[in-house]
């Protein structure tokens, strides 16, 4: 699949195009080329201007490319426009059907091939609309979620139905999480969640401490599910939860899909956010700044104890900076450097873990008394 990744870098808005690149090569795409127009709004019909949207059509034609992936979230009017002016051939998608391309090759369990069916299903129920209603009926597929040869009612009705069949499905894997969560407390295990922007190093911690195997080193969303393991520490059992990586600006619907991985955040004893302390300045304290949000509207009452990762690569100037950066957005929560490549300074935090986790137990011991 050839691809062409384009962004419309409005002012003020973070640029998202290495990231989309990105993604986009590790679940398989050839980017043969990146298109970036700087405007100060989104043009009305295309996104791009006229213009530059022609200039982009003679890159796809040279290059015989077959994906426009766009960084930036297209309404499905403009889906349909883009399409019209690049080639009927030509798929059009955005940065968030992207990001569910990315976690349909993650998926492997039920759950998780469920919740990327619905968040697909939601977020594409308004484009069938479109190209219907300006199409009359439509013949060919959009991308891998088209509405096929049905008037829009009926495409709807259809929609709809799949819509609630997978969310009873998914009702009734949550319900048995939670029976497994409640049994986990009533057994008096504390639980620890990792939380953290995708790619940090939370499934390389996640695999050390728990003497697992779980893929890393695949891009973006390696782990989509939550998957939870019994670990001991000298003074404590505990049970460690590995969770959904986050990113920026991802979509309400798409999150909303993935609400119980999150949830698990929520219920936990303590949450583990990792950092990766080796970035540059600007993307890492946008990566900051989206898990502080995430983590507010995940609703996370636990306390929190931060991970600086990664700083076998970094001076100790470089992890002042990135200190320094956590704190503007975490003011209380401690920070820890470590590096989990290199071990270097797992100790302290497995020594934290195990000395907060005997304390909240005696806390809870004492209170329940």
């Amino acid at each position: 699949m050839r691809a062409i990744i384009v962004e419309l870098k409005l002012p003020a808005l973070p640029p998202l195009i290495e990231e989309t690149t990105t993604m986009a090569a590790n679940i398989g795409y050839e980017v043969v080329a990146t298109f970036v127009q700087k405007r100060k709004s989104v043009h009305h019909s295309y996104t791009l201007g006229p213009g530059r949207l022609d200039d982009l059509k003679r890159l796809v034609d040279e290059n015989d490319v077959d994906t426009v992936i766009f960084a930036n979230p297209l309404t499905s009017s403009h889906v349909f426009k883009l399409t019209q002016r690049l080639g009927g051939e030509v798929r059009v998608i955005d940065r968030n059907l992207l990001i569910l391309e990315v976690f349909d090759k993650r998926a492997f369990t039920n759950e998780a091939k469920l919740q990327i069916r619905l968040a697909k299903l939601k977020y594409t129920l308004s484009w069938g609309r479109e190209f219907i209603k300006l199409r009359g009926i439509m013949g060919e597929q959009l991308g891998w979620m088209g509405p096929g040869n049905y008037p829009y009612q009926e495409y709807y009705r259809a929609a709809r139905n799949r819509i609630s069949r997978i969310e009873s499905e998914l009702d009734d894997i949550y319900k048995k999480k939670m029976l497994k969560r409640d049994r986990r407390r009533e057994l008096g295990f504390p639980i620890v969640a990792l939380a953290g922007y995708t790619q940090a190093g939370k499934t390389s911690f996640f695999n050390l401490v728990t003497h697992e195997e779980k893929t890393v080193g695949l891009g973006p969303f390696t782990t989509l599910t939550t998957f939870a393991r019994k670990a001991q520490l000298p003074q404590t059992e505990f049970i460690l939860i590995d969770s959904i990586g986050f990113i920026e600006d991802m979509h309400p619907i798409i999150l909303k899909a993935f609400h119980a991985t999150l949830g698990e955040l929520a219920t936990a004893d303590l949450v583990i956010l990792f950092i990766d302390a080796s970035e540059d300045r600007f993307p890492m304290e946008r990566k900051i700044r989206a898990c502080s949000q995430i983590l507010r509207e995940v609703d996370i009452t636990s306390p929190t104890l931060i991970c600086a990762n990664k700083i076998d690569r970094i001076s100790e100037e470089k992890l002042a900076e990135a200190q320094t950066l956590i704190r503007r957005y975490f003011l209380e929560e401690e920070i820890l450097p470590v590096s989990v490549t290199t071990g270097q300074n797992l100790d302290k935090v497995l020594s934290k873990l195990d000395v907060r986790l005997k304390m909240q137990k005696i806390m809870a011991n004492s209170n329940g008394h």
